[in-house]
């Protein structure tokens, strides 16, 4: 049995339709949350109106698999590849619509206004002056006036947000479609025309969604230890009893963190066993019985919540990590 990274293709598109009464910019930056950009776009290709990258690089890839809008959502200089495959950009003040203008990228630009994040956006009201004069003098229509926030846990915050939204906004005369981003975002009463839908399409951050990914390994060895023997580099495991151990070939290299070792179960045959010893770059060890035989196959994750919760992180970095996975994609 080898490595397998399973795709669930009906949770990715029930999670999808869980956004569907918004227009959807599908986000696949960063190998598609680590679950395969190519394998994710072609699945949800038929069912979002935008792709949402952040780099040419991805956006390239991602036009080799669809021909929907793709929007490059940060700061983007080969622009010549921007124009040879149709792909747009967003602008934060009148310099950069400049220069969008200058490169044949008239009709492809978005504008980002900064709400909080401090990441990228225009943010006073003489530099939306500005680009509202230069809209006007070279006559560029908007694809859209977007925002991301950055603590829609908050609800105070999230509308004092978007309050700087709407006032930086209203100086942009143009209809433009508003988009806006930003972890729980969709279910704010705001109005706006598209999400930008990213951790919510994997199966986290939303009630109601469902993970798409699970990494599947098996039991490539069974070994027996006797007390006071140590397992793993470092020999931070040291026995206190004889018992069985298996060795399943997933490790660091494959993206599971080290700063998991020791600290999270896998299932074999329908029952928990607790991994042990450091994680090595290819492998790692499980405390086993006898029910347990060379090739079962082991579980390894199927819920990024549950190891980011281990090692107090987010699933974002859980599953952005499985981008190294070195085994077989499977859609299920």
């Amino acid at each position: 049995m080898k490595n397998l990274k399973f795709i669930s293709q009906s949770n990715l598109v029930d999670n999808v339709m869980h956004f569907k009464n918004k227009k959807i910019c599908a986000m696949v930056k960063s190998n598609a949350y680590g679950h395969g950009l190519s394998d994710i776009v072609n699945i949800l290709n038929d069912y979002v109106d935008y792709f949402g990258v952040v780099n040419v690089e991805e956006a390239i890839k991602v036009r080799r698999n669809s021909d929907k809008p793709i929007l490059i959502c940060s700061r983007v200089d080969d622009l010549k590849s921007c124009l040879k495959y149709g792909l747009e950009v967003i602008a934060e003040d009148e310099n950069d619509l400049n220069t969008f203008y200058k490169a044949g990228l008239k009709d492809s630009c978005h504008l980002k206004i900064n709400s909080g994040m401090n990441r990228f956006g225009l943010k006073s009201e003489l530099s939306a002056k500005m680009v509202n004069e230069f809209l006007r003098e070279k006559e560029i229509q908007l694809k859209s006036i977007c925002s991301h926030f950055s603590m829609t846990e908050s609800k105070r915050t999230t509308n004092l947000a978007y309050k700087r939204f709407v006032r930086l906004r209203s100086l942009i005369s143009q209809d433009a479609m508003v988009c806006f981003g930003g972890g729980n975002i969709y279910n704010y009463p705001y109005n706006f025309d598209m999400v930008r839908v990213g951790i919510g399409l994997y199966g986290y951050g939303q009630k109601g969604v469902k993970p798409v990914l699970k990494i599947v390994s098996h039991v490539s060895k069974i070994f027996y230890a006797k007390k006071g023997e140590a397992i793993g580099y470092g020999q931070k495991y040291c026995l206190n009893k004889n018992g069985l151990f298996a060795v399943v070939p997933v490790g660091y290299g494959d993206g599971l963190r080290r700063n998991l070792s020791g600290n999270f179960c896998v299932m074999i045959n329908g029952k928990k066993y607790p991994s042990v010893g450091n994680i090595c770059m290819d492998a790692f060890f499980v405390k086993v019985d006898k029910n347990v035989k060379v090739g079962d196959e082991v579980i390894v994750m199927s819920d990024a919540n549950y190891f980011a919760k281990k090692i107090d992180t987010i699933p974002y970095e859980i599953l952005t990590g499985f981008s190294n996975f070195r085994g077989k994609t499977i859609i299920e």
